[in-house]
């Protein structure tokens, strides 16, 4: 896939990621503060660098996951996204398992989105998240996902995404999938007309994500 300009007024770039980019986008996305400790963080992005080593000829980078590094007028990386399905998409004890496949063919999630500190408060991580949206929407899907520690609240709230506690998801047969993390907010987006959030039980819900 071609590298694609993003911020002409600050010379920053953006591309997708190759398998080469294995540690550096590793080291990008460790820079967010996932709350693990210093020995589980390794296995929590080997999955990452090993998703990496597919590739597809559709409009996501390697198959189901798109990957993103911001550059700057030296070819330095200074940001970078990664986005995929999640382990409770094909939880058993969340959904049917007959909705699996739909659940991440439909909706994909951010795993981590980073900018380098001296790189920060220039719209790069905006750009970033901006242009996986519009990708992720060009592929079909009706709605993206991610954790966010509550400080950054406001921040995808200018962005369209809406925060809460719980991440609540409404499935074609009428049951509600609801997912809580302790100690950060869910935020959610739909990207297409024919998917909205709804109050359901108190909750605000993505609902239409998953209909035909």
């Amino acid at each position: 896939m071609p590298t694609l300009m993003a911020l002409t007024d600050t010379d920053i770039r953006i591309r997708t990621a190759t398998q080469e980019d294995g540690d550096t986008l590793v080291e990008l996305i460790a820079l967010v503060d996932l709350q693990l400790r210093a020995e589980e963080l390794p296995g929590a992005l080997d999955p990452m660098r090993h998703a990496l080593t597919d590739s597809d000829d559709g409009p996501l980078s390697h198959r189901r996951n798109h990957f993103l590094i911001a550059e700057n007028s030296k070819g330095a990386p200074v940001g970078a996204i990664a986005c995929g399905h999640a382990k409770w998409m094909s939880d058993p004890n969340r959904s049917p398992k007959i909705m699996h496949r739909r659940i991440v063919e439909r909706i994909t999630t951010v795993h981590g989105l980073a900018v380098v500190p001296t790189y920060r408060n220039q719209g790069i991580a905006r750009a970033l998240l901006q242009h996986a949206e519009q990708t992720f929407r060009d592929a079909g899907y009706t709605a993206l996902t991610l954790r966010h520690e509550r400080s950054l609240t406001k921040f995808y709230g200018r962005l369209g995404y809406t925060s809460h506690n719980r991440l609540s998801l409404k499935l074609p047969t009428g049951e509600l999938l609801s997912l809580v993390d302790r100690g950060w907010k869910h935020a959610f987006k739909v990207l297409t007309p024919t998917t909205s959030i709804t109050t359901v039980q108190g909750m605000p819900t993505i609902t239409g994500a998953l209909s035909d």
